[in-house]
């Protein structure tokens, strides 16, 4: 005869198994979640249906676009950085504060138009068809580019 002990001891490992069990079924089987297709750049390859000739052309296109992009990133935050850092004399010569903002300016100026140009040059890979549905879509490429930023680390707001 078993004790009660023994028997709550076993089905008590039971238990354990079956969780582990579910628990490694729900790791393994899980959908993919809806943010693996959230970037600009997943959506523009589902949304026009491209093959895999336009798939490589457009990630040579994309990384070109990036590298680009970033140079000039660095550039527009080294800028911002000058501009402020005039503010640590009492008076500002503002002169050089007008030179750095039109260089801002510029700086920001060369990002939109190197990204009209990369979509530009994606709208010319596509058929028409899908140069039809780019169309519709493009304003919603850029709104997702927009949020797909990383969002810098800013401390919460003192209340």
């Amino acid at each position: 005869m078993e004790t009660p002990k023994l028997s709550f001891w076993k089905i008590f490992a039971i238990v354990l198994l079956l969780s582990n069990t579910i628990i490694i079924a729900f790791i393994f089987f899980e959908k993919p979640t809806r943010n693996e297709h959230k970037g600009p750049a997943n959506f523009i390859i589902k949304e026009l249906n491209f093959n895999v000739a336009q798939i490589d052309s457009f990630n040579k296109l994309k990384f070109a676009h990036q590298d680009s992009v970033q140079a000039l990133q660095r550039a527009g935050h080294e800028l911002r950085e000058n501009y402020f850092k005039l503010l640590r004399n009492d008076s500002t010569d503002q002169v050089l504060a007008n030179q750095i903002l039109i260089q801002i300016a510029n700086n920001q100026k060369a990002i939109e138009q190197i990204a009209f140009s990369h979509f530009k040059s994606v709208k010319s890979i596509c058929d028409s068809v899908q140069k039809e549905k780019f169309d519709s879509i493009i304003l919603e490429v850029i709104h997702r580019m927009k949020d797909n930023r990383p969002k810098p680390n800013r401390p919460e707001p003192r209340r």
